[in-house]
Order: C-alpha cells, then structure tokens, then sequence
C-alpha cells in the first residue's frame, strides 16, 4: 500500500500546482485527496497507480472543480496579493541592480589616492626621549 501511496506524488504534485489558492484552502484539499487514495487502496489493494488517478480523474479538471467551489472574492484577493508581492520583488530586485550598477560606476571612475614615487621613506620611532 505504501508503495502506490508513494507512486501517486506525481499525480499530487501535478494537482498541487494546479491549485492556484491560499495554502489554508489548498491543503485540506490535498488531505482529503490523499484520504481518498487511501481509501481507493483500502477498497482495493491491488490497484494501480494509473487505476488511482483514473478513479480521481485528470489533476487539472479535479483542481478547476476545487476552485470553482471556492469564493471568488477570496481567490480574487489572494491573486491581487499574489500579484502584489510579485512586482514588489520585481522592483526590489531592479533597485538593488540599479544600486549596484551605480555603486560599481563610482568605484570606477573614483579618484584613486595613492601616491607613486621612487623612494621608500622608513620613518623609525624615536626612543631616546622616552
């Protein structure tokens, strides 16, 4: 049983990414499709992997189903919010390259303040005085 149950992470991981909503919505979904796998291989134990996802049906139309059960105002905020976040990492992303770009210009074109001659000079402490 556990052998199918591990067969079936595909098939999870393909209806997972297939749910676009919040994480507390999305994984009691995932629960209770793992519950039903396990009942399907409770019922009957030499079932396949392809047999499992035939009986719960392509991931795609199973996640759409989900969806569509779900508050289109609470899926219309969280793709707001996800929105959101994706262009503040965008924009963060663009100040910080235009901060190193920048940075890395000034450090180039800075005056370099060294002095280059020929002639070592050793300065020695003077003891004598003390």
């Amino acid at each position: 049983m556990e052998n199918i149950s591990l067969d079936m992470s595909g098939y999870l991981h393909s209806l997972e990414s297939f749910l676009d909503c919040p994480k507390t919505t999305r994984r009691p979904f995932l629960d209770r499709t793992r519950r039903m796998i396990q009942d399907f291989i409770q019922s009957k134990p030499d079932a396949t992997s392809q047999e499992v996802a035939n009986f719960l049906g392509d991931p795609r139309e199973l996640a759409q189903g989900f969806l569509e059960t779900l508050d289109p105002e609470m899926l219309e905020r969280y793709h707001r919010r996800k929105k959101f976040l994706m262009c503040g990492c965008v924009v963060a992303l663009a100040v910080a390259l235009i901060g190193v770009s920048v940075w890395g210009i000034y450090i180039k074109n800075a005056p370099q303040d060294v002095e280059v001659t020929n002639t070592i000079i050793i300065y020695a402490e003077n003891t004598e005085g003390a």
